[in-house]
């Protein structure tokens, strides 16, 4: 009998790289997915006042009808996207719908728009030029709507669970302390405001809409690192909260003054404003929601980067 070949007792090859690959091309398709429903479809359901202008609430004429039509289209993304992701993948239903409002508003205008349109249009007093608690409303508006898709992500992931898939059983059950969670809460807030006021420039500066879209993701990119440095990583919804934090504090306390709004006004000058309040409530939300659901990709890319081991089922 001839001699079995030293081959076959060895084990397969190993094909976690394989596939790994693959499901980073799914994310691509997916987050491609969302971001051109938005693109094709967000225009219409925005209905901005000026076609030139910012994607904002306080400049469409039926909001509420808006945010309904936003809704349907942020469920189908986000439902797409996981459906698209495969199974153990419900995070990335918010983060579908916050790249389809990012490229939203990548149609749009910026804050500076927004004021001079306040100022020149509307026949307001100048304390009412720079509307803090409409800002803050909508950016909380915002975040609410892009959290339906954690409720969404959720749902489409049940369907892989009830199929027996095990990535997605594990995604389903994932305790969370709740005071690790009001640790990273805060921790990612504070390096966050302390990134976003140095990266998106001075007052004399231009506002430049990559700038703004890269400082705000980034800044929450880094305080999500820092803050699941020292705490347990928690749920992401969680971390939406940093974002909101940062974006209410920044309308509140960073708002041009009333008197310089009404010199303004007076003289046809235009405001500087501060770095802090350059970002729209839509550009906070999604950018602050990709930087943050994006912390763990980020790990483990600085995993790869430096020759640790990446975990294949994270992966």
């Amino acid at each position: 009998m001839s001699e079995i070949p030293a081959y076959v007792d060895e084990p397969l090859a190993d094909t976690r790289g394989g596939r790994r690959l693959i499901r980073r091309i799914r994310f691509v398709c997916g987050m491609a997915v969302a971001a051109a429903i938005f693109w094709y479809f967000g225009r219409w359901a925005a209905k901005p006042i000026d076609p030139r202008g910012p994607i904002t609430l306080l400049m469409v004429d039926q909001g509420v009808v808006g945010m309904a039509e936003l809704l349907g289209l942020g469920v189908i993304a986000s439902g797409l996207a996981v459906a698209i992701c495969g199974a153990g993948s419900a995070e990335r239903g918010p983060l579908a719908i916050a790249v389809g409002l990012a490229t939203l508003g990548l149609r749009g205008a910026e804050m500076d728009s927004l004021v001079l349109y306040r100022m020149t249009s509307l026949r307001i007093s100048p304390a009412d030029i720079f509307p803090t608690w409409g800002l803050v409303a909508e950016t909380w508006l915002w975040l609410a709507l892009i959290a339906v898709g954690f409720v969404v992500g959720r749902w489409v992931d049940s369907w892989f669970a009830q199929e027996g898939s095990e990535a997605a059983i594990k995604s389903l059950s994932k305790p969370t302390d709740f005071r690790q969670a009001l640790g990273a809460i805060a921790l990612a807030a504070l390096v966050a405001w302390a990134a976003v006021s140095y990266t998106l420039g001075g007052e004399r500066y231009p506002l430049l809409k990559g700038q703004i879209y890269f400082a705000v993701a980034v800044s929450f990119v880094a305080g999500s690192l820092v803050a699941h440095w020292f705490f347990q990583r928690a749920a992401r919804v969680w971390l939406l909260l940093a974002v909101a934090i940062v974006a209410t504090a920044a309308y509140m306390f960073g708002s041009p003054s009333t008197q310089s709004l009404a010199d303004a006004r007076q003289t046809g000058s235009y405001v500087n404003l501060r770095s802090i309040v350059r970002p729209l409530p839509l550009e906070y939300a999604a950018m602050g929601a990709i930087g943050a659901l994006l912390e763990q990709d980020v790990m483990e890319l600085l995993k790869a980067l430096f020759g640790l081991q990446v975990d294949d089922d994270a992966a």
